[in-house]
């Protein structure tokens, strides 16, 4: 059964990007592969979203490279621990979903996504994130609660279209909690109120 969903086009201006965030707002209807096999089928240039969940343990080699267009990819509810190199390969994504998989780190490659505008990668097992992060200039939200993190890469000091971060159920002290909201003053950060105070 096709399964239709609304994401941003690629014709509108940067300035219609800085409305929102969200890549909702802008919207048009495009079909979504949810098999590679089916998109692998299809005219290579005409796969723009691709959402894969079938307790996948890595991520298939040709997710990265068989698809020049694809803006929006979804591997949330698998069973990855990493992402490989050749993510950085996606030059056109907007949206990467990763949420609900054991991914440990991300590849330094993911600062190459310079037209990012959304990354979910809540409940994970994420520690830090790499400092080359801070190259997504286009990135306006970040979704990464129930992780490991307890801080932030310093980098992301200079990621000025940042304008909302979802840091809840991660353990933080005072201190920690307070040096990210200094590093990203015009950001809005989601935390828990609570913090592991005594550490």
């Amino acid at each position: 059964m096709r399964l239709f969903l609304t994401v941003i086009l690629l014709s509108f201006s940067g300035a219609a990007f800085s409305q929102s965030w969200n890549l909702d707002a802008l919207e048009t209807e495009i079909y979504q592969y949810e098999s590679l096999e089916e998109a692998l089928a299809a005219p290579r240039d005409s796969v723009y979203s691709l959402k894969l969940k079938s307790r996948l343990r890595e991520v298939p080699p040709e997710v990265f490279t068989a698809f020049p267009n694809l803006q929006w990819l979804d591997l949330s509810k698998n069973r990855l621990t990493e992402i490989p190199a050749n993510l950085g390969l996606l030059k056109n994504l907007k949206k990467l979903i990763l949420f609900k998989n054991k991914i440990e780190s991300l590849p330094p490659e993911i600062g190459q996504l310079e037209d990012l505008r959304e990354l979910i990668i809540n409940q994970n097992e994420l520690q830090t994130l790499p400092e080359e992060i801070g190259n997504l200039k286009k990135l306006r939200y970040i979704d990464m609660w129930s992780n490991n993190i307890t801080h932030l890469p310093k980098s992301m000091a200079e990621m000025y279209a940042l304008e909302e971060i979802d840091l809840r159920v991660i353990v933080m002290t005072e201190n920690e909690q307070e040096d990210i909201k200094l590093m990203l003053p015009n950001t809005t950060v989601q935390m828990d109120s609570h913090c592991n105070c005594g550490n």
